[in-house]
């Protein structure tokens, strides 16, 4: 019998339910691509990708966890790390998403860096009282969006980068 440990053993059950999930997701996204007449290929890379980034993120999250109980470091802390990282995913992933066209702006990259730096020394500092904060994103994650999209606007319209067909 192999010794793979339990993050082995989780990893090789999560790249398998990926797996059987993409020959599924396949078949799915052919006999659609059939009956629409698309070609065959159309979208096939997407579906491909997500599952192998769902792979990426549960595997890095679980095992993060794993790898800490395994060193001996207290839930509370390993918790409210991985909120705090999950917050941060989901805000400044749609920061940059929002303002991608402005990606050649070292003003948009310094915004994002002082603004990340700031999220992670803030809610580092809080002090929490269990270590069960699943609604971070919406008690923090969503008014702290509201405030990076209004301080990059504010940064990018101060220099004129924001035009009238800038989308809402």
């Amino acid at each position: 019998m192999n010794n793979l440990g339990l993050f082995g053993f989780l990893l090789l059950a999560v790249v398998v339910s990926a797996f059987i999930f993409s020959v599924g997701a396949i078949a799915v996204l052919l006999v659609r691509n059939l009956i629409t007449r698309r070609p065959i290929g159309t979208g096939l890379g997407t579906w491909l990708f997500y599952p192998m980034i769902a792979t990426v993120l549960i595997a890095g999250l679980v095992g993060s966890q794993l790898y800490a109980r395994n060193k001996g470091i207290d839930e509370y802390t390993t918790v409210k790390w991985l909120n705090i990282l999950i917050t941060a995913s989901f805000v400044f992933g749609y920061a940059g998403k929002r303002f991608w066209r402005f990606r050649t702006e070292w003003t948009l990259w310094a915004g994002l860096g002082i603004l990340l730096l700031v999220h992670f020394v803030v809610l580092s500092r809080l002090h929490w009282q269990k270590a069960s904060y699943f609604w971070l994103i919406l008690v923090v994650g969503v008014p702290e969006l509201a405030f990076v999209y209004f301080v990059l606007r504010l940064t990018l319209n101060a220099r004129g980068a924001l035009t009238e067909q800038d989308p809402r």
